[in-house]
């Protein structure tokens, strides 16, 4: 069971960035939305499991270990191996740190607490957070209330944590013909909200930041892992039915974003990584969305790897190329190690 009077669940997927965490949660600490408890899901093994305890949990830490561990979510989970309780410093509010039975990816980092947590009453929306993320005080109060509007998939106001003035985006876009994503809105003053024009665009919120309400998780289905990461979001979106989504221009969300991965960089120095999974995921994604079109992607994705061979970076040209040749064999999950060790983030 949750605590009496929770109405929001928290999720949050770590590799190894303890400091983001941090941060993160801290930011929570300040909400005036009191309603809600934390769950966090670490992907990058035992010892940073320890290494984010350490980091989390202390007299002088941003949170406090509790005894109480009467609820079955207190106990570990089908995919995490172990759960500490915790709870805020200066707040009641609980704060769970699970430790994956395996790297899961984004989505299955989500899905850990996600899945068992559609067994417990208590909740009513969920709010799926980056842990390079810091939301404003009032944030997930507006969010909430958008939801409370009728909207089954929430967005808000997604900024550059350097550029607090210009919104990333209000939504993502995906291309039928071409299978490009766009961030609509992009670099859109704060304060702004989407024309209806754009909103109609709009296909799916930002994993950094997207309020479900329970309903739409429910009848929608828990976000698909195989990705390992990237367009698991798009995945959701695409998939909600009868679901609308809904924009919280009120609620400010500041991002860094790629800081595990190293995608928050110029396209040319991106990890391998990071080319790769975006490569691969666009081609499984066409071939779930796209129909008889998917071949179609395949060939805009080879231009863009063609990019990379006139930026000078050979490397990163076929590893872009292999991610599109695994993509359209249909090749899923966490990547092998010829990449580097599989983050995200």
């Amino acid at each position: 069971m949750l605590s009496a009077g929770v109405k929001l669940a928290i999720i949050i997927v770590s590799y190894g960035n303890a400091d983001d965490v941090d941060r993160c949660l801290k930011s929570l600490a300040h909400s005036d939305w009191g309603q809600f408890e934390v769950f966090i899901c670490e992907n990058g093994g035992e010892a940073a499991y320890g290494k984010l305890l350490a980091a989390l949990v202390g007299p002088d830490k941003t949170l406090q270990r509790t005894s109480d561990g009467a609820s079955t979510l207190d106990r570990p989970q089908t995919r995490l191996a172990s759960v500490t309780k915790c709870r805020f410093q200066n707040r009641a509010n609980v704060v769970r740190v699970g430790l994956g039975t395996e790297n899961l990816g984004y989505g299955g980092g989500v899905n850990a607490w996600l899945e068992p947590l559609l067994a417990i009453p208590g909740w009513g929306s969920v709010l799926v957070l980056n842990p390079d993320t810091e939301v404003d005080r009032h944030a997930l109060s507006e969010l909430i209330a958008k939801s409370a509007e009728g909207f089954g998939m929430v967005g808000g106001s997604l900024v550059f944590h350097n550029a607090p003035d210009k919104i990333i985006n209000y939504g993502l876009h995906w291309s039928r013909s071409t299978g490009r994503v766009v961030a609509i809105g992009r670099n859109a003053p704060i304060g702004s909200v989407p024309s209806l024009e754009d909103f109609g665009r709009i296909d799916a919120v930002s994993g950094a930041c997207v309020m479900a309400t329970r309903e739409f998780v429910e009848d929608v289905g828990l976000m698909a892992d195989d990705y390992f990461l990237y367009m698991e979001d798009l995945d959701w979106g695409r998939r909600r039915g009868k679901h609308r989504i809904g924009f919280a221009s009120k609620a400010i969300i500041y991002h860094v974003g790629g800081t595990t991965i190293g995608s928050a960089v110029a396209p040319e120095k991106r990890s391998h990584l990071s080319i790769y999974l975006s490569a691969r995921n666009s081609v499984l994604y066409a071939r779930r969305f796209a129909g008889w079109r998917w071949p179609c992607h395949f060939g805009v994705g080879l231009l863009f790897a063609t990019r990379y061979m006139l930026k000078g970076s050979l490397s990163a040209a076929r590893v872009a190329f292999v991610g599109l040749l695994d993509g359209a064999q249909g090749k899923t999950g966490r990547p092998d190690g010829k990449l580097g060790a599989p983050r995200h983030g």
